[in-house]
């Protein structure tokens, strides 16, 4: 730390300015990445730069803020004591965690939406290499579709695209539409399986005001859901714990976690005819617990599940890839994520339109 110190102001104090900077940059490399940094170059006679920082480092996620996401994506209504006793650290420290992962933008929001099985529709991800020239262009032009709630580009054109269709006879027209507006010409398309449950009973009139009320900020606390939405707040207790009991909501998070010194990947692993996915899924996530975000599978296609995953290094990574390719399994195909952005979908307009 302190060496650190010292070449960073000995940069600033250099008169040599290219070395100078070049040292800064260096130094600040060694401890972490730089975050919303404003530059500011001012040479004076003597040479002397000046930098204005407004944030100059930035925690890197670690594997304890990967058991973060992890329980925040199944459930982001857990309280900080609750992630404190699971991950056996302080509620203050946890607190502090949740925030920097917000404030570096690893976490993007926190939802609230109707869940499957309220609404019985069908969960899907379509994915495969596009010819598209621009990758954000169609991001942007897909991300328009009611359906569509996040696209994922991948190294080498790749997408990823998961969507909520409203009934399994939207399924051809809609992934016709991917096909033609993502210009894939082979996509694969996933249902992606959902334990069922029978409900005992359907949403109400208030419950989807307090999903509205949490679309954009599931953690917000009962009091306040209790003043947007005119209720009491032990009204909104019993109705959410209800909704949680019953699955009948999804509290989960927006993560992108894109920024420098992480790594998202998601592997495509096909298995061996015969082989137990539920087993296998337990077993990787067991073995990988210190990378593994989720493991999917798909009701659709059989003898394949897809691993996401993260790391600190690009080696990481390609470690990860190794260990798997020894499983025994059919083939391993991995996916770097290059970047995520989130859209509004059906699901999020019926809360405006039932509340």
């Amino acid at each position: 730390m302190f060496s650190f110190f010292f070449l960073f102001f000995y940069s600033i104090l250099s008169k040599d300015s290219l070395t100078s900077v070049s040292i800064a940059f260096f130094s600040a490399s060694l401890l972490g990445f730089f975050y919303n940094i404003t530059k500011t170059f001012i040479i004076s006679e003597e040479n002397i730069i000046i930098i204005r920082i407004n944030e100059f480092l930035v925690r890197n996620m670690d594997e304890i803020d990967l058991i973060l996401i992890r329980k925040l994506r199944e459930n982001s209504r857990l309280t900080y004591r609750e992630l404190s006793e699971i991950t056996n650290m302080t509620v203050s420290g946890i607190h502090k965690r949740v925030k920097n992962l917000v404030d570096n933008e690893d976490i993007l929001a926190f939802i609230a939406r109707p869940s499957v099985l309220a609404l019985k529709f069908l969960w899907v991800a379509i994915w495969g290499t596009s010819n598209a020239r621009s990758m954000d262009a169609v991001s942007k032009e897909l991300g328009q579709h009611e359906n569509i709630y996040v696209i994922a580009i991948a190294g080498g054109k790749y997408l990823i695209i998961p969507a909520y269709i409203r009934n399994i006879s939207e399924l051809q027209d809609f992934s016709s539409y991917v096909s033609r507006t993502g210009q894939i010409s082979e996509p694969t398309i996933g249902i992606i399986n959902v334990p069922y449950v029978t409900t005992p009973e359907p949403l109400t009139t208030i419950d989807y005001k307090i999903l509205k009320a949490l679309n954009r900020d599931s953690r917000k606390p009962i009091t306040d859901i209790a003043d947007d939405v005119g209720i009491s707040a032990k009204t909104v207790k019993r109705r959410l714990d209800r909704m949680i009991e019953n699955k009948l909501a999804r509290f989960t998070i927006e993560w992108a976690p894109l920024s420098e010194n992480n790594f998202n990947t998601v592997f495509h692993i096909n298995l061996k005819e015969g082989t137990d996915i539920n087993s296998t899924i337990q077993y990787l996530n067991q073995k990988h617990s210190q990378n593994t975000a989720y493991c999917q599978s798909y009701s659709n296609i059989p003898n394949f599940l897809s691993m996401h995953v993260w790391t600190k290094s690009s080696k990481g990574t390609q470690k990860i890839q190794e260990d798997l390719q020894t499983e025994g399994f059919k083939d391993v195909i991995p996916h770097i994520y290059l970047s995520a952005k989130y859209y509004d979908c059906w699901v999020d307009q019926l809360l405006r339109t039932k509340s």
